[in-house]
């Protein structure tokens, strides 16, 4: 199965993985209900919203795309088994993920296990769409880049406090 990835369809996972990852922080801010994960959560699910609509007008520059198969399904089947790799690459890890969640410890971990995930998924979109969008596609792996820092500092600074002068 040579060459059966095709810039359209990784840039339309990529919208999935954008739309799953909004989810995914909302859902969780709900479940948390702890106003510090929730500033932190709305900013990264107010970027996924945003990367979302980037991907979609990239989607358009790129045009669609009909796969060669050997057999009926086989690149639906090929594509999921690609999206297995991801966090959150389907509707049941995604249900699972959040299902999982039972503290701020958790829900910072799911969540830096999903920006990098989408970094390395957004690797392999840069790698299949050729110039196309390069610059646009690596401005999205810095802003994920940008949130696993935020995260972590985030989360330093839950476990580790500064005192707060008097």
């Amino acid at each position: 199965m040579s060459n059966i990835l095709n810039a359209s369809e990784i840039i339309e996972f990529a919208v999935f993985i954008e739309q799953n990852g909004y989810k995914f922080y909302v859902e969780t801010m709900k479940k948390l209900k702890d106003n510090r994960v929730m500033e932190l959560f709305q900013y990264l699910a107010d970027e996924e919203l945003k990367h979302e609509k980037t991907f979609k007008n990239l989607l358009k520059k790129v045009g669609s795309f009909t796969p060669h198969e050997s057999y009926p399904g086989e690149y639906e089947a090929y594509m999921k088994d690609f999206l297995k790799i991801h966090a959150l690459g389907n509707a049941e890890a995604l249900k699972n993920k959040i299902a999982s969640i039972q503290s701020v410890d958790d829900a910072v971990n799911v969540a830096l296990e999903f920006e990098k995930d989408s970094i390395v998924l957004f690797t392999l979109v840069k790698k299949y769409i050729g110039t196309k969008g390069d610059e646009i596609v690596d401005k999205i792996i810095q802003e994920e880049l940008t949130h696993i820092y935020r995260i972590n500092n985030f989360y330093r600074e839950l476990k580790n406090p500064q005192p707060v002068d008097a």
